[in-house]
């Protein structure tokens, strides 16, 4: 009975994947950033593609270039998940009413603007 819950998880077709994913890709990217200043929007971008192998794990007699599609969309919904979710933190932390605080301008904190990185 669990092994059949696994093998729904990861269904290509199945969406919870690609969105669990993408919040355990900005927690990776995000933690990758502050401790080893990696630039977190292609680490968040590699990431997804490495993650959306996991359609091709899943068993179930998908074509190969279907499992190809999925593999595309699904990488492409985990980065936008991870973006998504980065930005939600990013709001969270710093709402734009709050201009001034008392953290060191150079300082890295855990949520962060991924498009203005350097």
């Amino acid at each position: 009975m669990e092994n059949t819950r696994v093998e729904e998880f990861l269904q290509p077709k199945a969406m919870l994947t690609p969105g669990i994913a993408g919040g355990v890709t900005m927690l990776i990217a995000n933690a990758l950033w502050v401790a080893f200043s990696l630039p977190p929007r292609w680490t968040s971008l590699v990431l997804s593609f490495l993650l959306g192998l996991l359609v091709f794990v899943a068993k179930g007699g998908v074509p190969v270039w279907q499992r190809a599609l999925y593999y595309l969309l699904n990488s492409l919904i985990i980065f936008s998940v991870s973006i998504g979710t980065n930005y939600v933190g990013v709001g969270l932390t710093h709402p734009p009413t709050q201009q001034t605080s008392g953290v060191d301008p150079g300082a890295r904190t855990f949520f962060g603007d991924w498009v203005r990185a350097p």
